[in-house]
């Protein structure tokens, strides 16, 4: 059932040179450790909450723009099943739930208007491991392996009809992404595909009945690997392709090498251009160092270029989507990598539920397949069997912007205070003004750090706010997970778990308290 809420509270600060934001925060109480709440944010249709107080139950709360709860549902799943993702579509919130490597899974069809939910029960293959999940209207798509080899899988919610897309593509392939695009209705699959030592990326685009509609095939140059790729439909000719490459020879079994991004056009399903920019010719990536390794970096790229070869690196990339304002396109990428810890306790390797880091996806304890962890194209994870998975550590994000003929117009970058995570998913959010300011978010502990830049130009560097619960002596002593995204507006929406003790509010707030919060920033 649905927690109370606990505190209401309006507030206003202020990022220096930044407008006020006004905050509006809202907790709802976590009883035990164990228990989570997913966020879904709906843009201006409000806020979605997911819960799972119970082995085969789960709850949805909907909460308007205002944060006031519009309305709460509580639904039944089949006996131990878990929560493992979500999906939204634009009309609807697809619920996930299933076990790890188990055949069966649950949807749930949120209606967000009315708030009623639909159920569905599929069945799909033994020993499948989810890697990806969208759904367009009743058209449901998942990625996945069984055994290692790539599995695409599509069912028609209307009929319950489960069938397995063909994959079949010339060498060995990996399926790295599922999209949407909600404006052409067509869903966009990522393969990685290798031939020999390089790494090629093919997209094929899905009617949401499963239906092909196209496919591209974008090869790299000789010395190169592609190393994934986003699909960009401009209108029913026109397309891009924006992603990372690496030296082909810099590839191994646990470890994908990016040198840089490239940028491809293609029209009626036909390459016309591939544009590499090796991030040594960026203005900003290194600047995430000190002033001392700048320069030593600097002066070990001019000698390479001086010798006439590029500085070869070795750096992993989390792409987002591609920005589209007018003719340019921007690109946010964050540099990240996996860290481990010693193990040692034999039991606790890889292979059990608390050493497999593809089991971290989601806060109840499941989740989706991450295949971030080594490189799919070059062997099997079991280089790590002897270290425990401790998390995702985010270096910086850069900011690239292209325009239609695949020249680097500028970029420009964000450091990370060291953000942690064990789930791999986007940290940083970007928003473009009419004025041609873009906006860096990203949060930290229950913190807001904001940047806004103008092309490379800086306007407004790393602001760090911190979030006050708006209740007068509360002392956060921990936040254990937070998130900011773009809501809707001039708004942002940041969510997480914290725990607070207030030695001398009244009745309702004094002691401690474990809460799970939402805060509307206004920018």
């Amino acid at each position: 059932m649905a927690r109370a809420l606990i505190l209401l509270a309006c507030l206003v600060v202020s990022f220096g040179r930044l407008e006020a934001q006004e905050i509006k925060r809202i907790e709802l109480p976590l009883p035990t450790s164990n228990e989570a709440y997913q966020t879904v944010p709906l843009g201006e249709k409000g806020v979605l909450l997911i819960s799972q107080p119970g082995r085969n139950s789960y709850n949805v709360q909907r909460f308007d723009t205002n944060l006031e709860r519009l309305w709460s549902i509580d639904g039944t799943i089949e006996n131990n099943l878990d929560y493992v993702t979500s999906t939204y579509d634009g009309g609807s919130v697809f619920l996930l739930f299933s076990r790890y490597r188990s055949s069966i899974y649950q949807i749930v069809k949120v209606n967000i208007g009315p708030g009623f939910v639909e159920t569905f029960t599929i069945n799909t293959l033994d020993r499948f491991q989810i890697t990806d999940f969208k759904t367009m209207g009743y058209g449901l798509f998942m990625a996945g392996t069984v055994r290692d080899e790539p599995i695409l899988i599509h069912t028609d919610l209307t009929t319950l009809q489960t069938k397995v897309l063909p994959t079949a593509i010339k060498g060995s392939n990996a399926i790295q992404s599922i999209e949407i695009d909600t404006t052409h209705r067509l869903v966009n699959v990522s393969f990685a595909v290798k031939n020999r030592k390089q790494i090629q990326i093919v997209a094929r685009s899905y009617y949401e009945t499963g239906q092909l509609y196209s496919q591209v095939v974008v090869q790299p140059d000789d010395d190169y690997s592609f190393l994934n790729g986003r699909l960009q439909v401009l209108n029913d000719s026109v397309k891009l392709m924006i992603g990372t490459y690496g030296y082909r020879n810099m590839q191994s079994a646990n470890n994908a090498a990016s040198q840089g991004l490239f940028i491809t056009k293609i029209v009626e399903d036909e390459v016309v251009f591939t544009r590499y920019h090796s991030f040594t010719d960026f203005s900003n990536f290194f600047s995430f160092m000190n002033d001392r390794q700048q320069e030593k970096m600097e002066r070990r790229i001019k000698k390479k270029k001086d010798g006439g070869s590029d500085l070869k690196l070795n750096y992993r990339l989390l792409v987002h989507d591609i920005v589209q304002k007018d003719d340019q396109f921007i690109l946010v990428s964050e540099v990240f990598y996996p860290e481990y810890r010693s193990n040692t306790n034999n039991l606790m390797g890889m292979n059990s539920f608390y050493g497999n880091p593809w089991l971290y996806g989601s806060p109840f304890g499941s989740g989706l397949y991450n295949p971030y962890l080594w490189n799919p194209m070059y062997g099997s994870r079991g280089g790590y069997s002897n270290q425990i998975f401790d998390g995702f550590v985010y270096t910086h994000a850069i900011v690239a912007d292209f325009d239609k003929n695949g020249k680097l117009i500028w970029d420009n970058s964000i450091s990370f205070d060291h953000v942690k995570s064990m789930e791999l998913k986007e940290k940083v959010n970007i928003q473009v003004s009419d004025q041609g300011r873009t906006q860096l978010v990203y949060s930290k502990d229950g913190a807001i750090t904001s940047k806004i830049i103008k092309a490379d130009e800086v306007i407004d560097g790393g602001k760090k706010v911190e979030l006050p619960t708006g209740v007068e002596g509360d002392k956060v002593r921990k936040t254990t997970t937070d998130d900011v995204e773009y809501w809707f507006g001039n708004y942002y929406l940041a969510w997480g778990v914290q725990r607070i003790v207030n030695p001398a509010g009244d009745v309702q707030t004094r002691g401690r308290r474990n809460v799970y919060y939402l805060n509307k920033i206004s920018f």
